[in-house]
């Protein structure tokens, strides 16, 4: 067997490794192996097609291989880092409640996560005021009946950010970044909650 075949052979193994592959990194770096040996193959066999085509697959693979580490470590780095709610605001929606009107009603279907922006609001079974600044309704949005828990009524003219349930569900499945933060948004309102029983879960 000629080495020409050989390299052939051994390219067309490494691709069949990348389809085989569930981890992105350790894939992106299979297939820039296979892109080297195919392009190598090109170069002996005299194979122009092939040479153009693996020539423009690797710097591509390159490419993605450093976007894929850099997510990685920003993933880890965020998975150590404080819950910051101005992440989650370039993901939604204003909206502007007239003094006197309810944001939500206890019992109602969580539809939404709003972002207190200015304002203030009350919330009528705990008797007590929040400010600007303040989450309401992340829980409820996941909880097994996705009702809310308490009733929230604007006690000045209040602009508030929402996020709908859908919108949340296709951030949480297109991008690990805003699912991450969504995690730890819930997972830090749960600890208050269990700290400061009159924690703002509506």
């Amino acid at each position: 067997m000629q080495l020409l075949e050989i390299l052939g052979y051994v390219a067309s193994g490494a691709v069949f490794i990348t389809f085989w592959m569930k981890s992105m990194i350790p894939l992106r770096i299979v297939g820039l192996a296979s892109n080297f040996l195919f392009f190598s193959y090109g170069v002996y066999g005299d194979l122009v097609p092939i040479m153009v085509l693996h020539g423009c697959l690797f710097p591509l693979n390159a490419l993605r291989l450093m976007q894929s580490v850099r997510l990685k470590r920003r993933i880890h780095e965020m998975a150590h880092a404080e819950f910051d709610v101005n992440s989650l605001l370039p993901f939604m929606t204003e909206r502007r409640v007239a003094k006197g009107e309810f944001l939500c009603r206890r019992g109602d279907e969580a539809q939404d996560i709003f972002y207190l922006a200015s304002g203030r609001a009350h919330i009528v079974e705990l008797g007590i005021d929040i400010g600007p600044g303040n989450l309401i309704g992340e829980i409820a949005m996941f909880a097994p009946d996705r009702k809310r828990s308490q009733t929230v009524e604007c006690r000045d003219d209040c602009v508030v950010l929402a996020i709908a349930e859908q919108r949340v569900l296709e951030l949480f499945a297109d991008n690990p970044e805003f699912g991450l933060y969504l995690i730890k948004m819930i997972v830090a309102r749960l600890f208050d909650n269990m700290n400061r029983p009159a924690a703002l879960s509506a």
